[in-house]
């Protein structure tokens, strides 16, 4: 092997040492019987682990799925019809990653109560679904499609919703697979929106959010922070190839 490509390769292996160390430390002192015990069978006050995993999981696939949903139907409408002031739209559709949650929490909270959405799943999914990043990454790749694939569904007589049914939606799911895994993570990773957001159910702590309700440094601690790293690891391990192909240009 050249001594170029051997340097790279140890590169890459201290990399992975650096960056996965600490999560395989992490679980080795987390997932053990005497640290999983406190979880589940927590005191009254306090929300067990199923509770906690439900409700995170609630939050990831909702966050997910309303994500990618909206996203899809927003890029196809601003890339192929003739919206006026399309660019401005995006420019609107962009700036909330400018403005994360953290940074608009009490206005995003007083509109939650205003409309009854506190100590709800829902009050807990809709705000963090405002963000305009998975409108960005479809309606780059709807963009660097032919444009002679939608004239050829226009000749069939195919109309919007089929062409978008028939020839987007098919060229689009590596694209789809990888916004929905990153969707995933981002629901899952939330913290202080759920705290924030159900002050009064703390039935609805997440996995993440229930680290605040444990002493920092305890064996429980150290177990739910563990339990917290899996399934973001397992959903890019599954999803890695379609993360590859989604981010990649579309080519001709």
């Amino acid at each position: 092997m050249p001594r170029a490509r051997l340097t790279d390769h140890l590169i890459l292996i201290l990399g992975c040492l650096v960056m996965l160390g600490p999560v395989a430390l992490a679980l080795r002192a987390g997932l053990t019987a005497d640290a999983l015990a406190p979880l589940l069978a927590p005191p009254p006050h306090r929300p067990d682990l199923a509770q906690m995993l439900t409700t995170s999981l609630v939050i990831a696939i909702g966050v997910a799925l309303i994500k990618t949903l909206v996203s899809f139907l927003a890029a196809y409408a601003l890339s192929l019809f003739r919206i006026p002031h399309a660019s401005s739209l995006m420019a609107l559709l962009l700036l909330p990653l400018f403005l994360p949650i953290e940074s608009r929490i009490m206005p995003t909270v007083l509109v939650t109560d205003a409309l009854g959405l506190l100590n709800t799943y829902t009050g807990l999914i809709l705000p963090v679904t405002a963000t305009g990043l998975g409108t960005l990454i479809l309606r780059a790749q709807f963009k660097q499609m032919p444009p002679e694939i939608l004239e050829a569904a226009r000749l069939d007589g195919a109309g919007p919703l089929r062409a978008m049914w028939d020839i987007y939606l098919p060229l689009s799911l590596p694209a789809i697979a990888a916004l929905l895994a990153f969707f995933f993570v981002l629901g899952w990773n939330q913290y202080l929106w759920p705290l924030v957001a159900s002050p009064s159910s703390p039935d609805r702590a997440t996995v993440v959010s229930g680290l605040a309700l444990l002493q920092i440094g305890s064996a429980p601690s150290l177990a739910l922070a563990a339990i917290a790293l899996l399934p973001p690891l397992v959903v890019f391990v599954v999803a890695q190839r379609w993360i590859v192909r989604g981010l990649a240009p579309v080519r001709d």
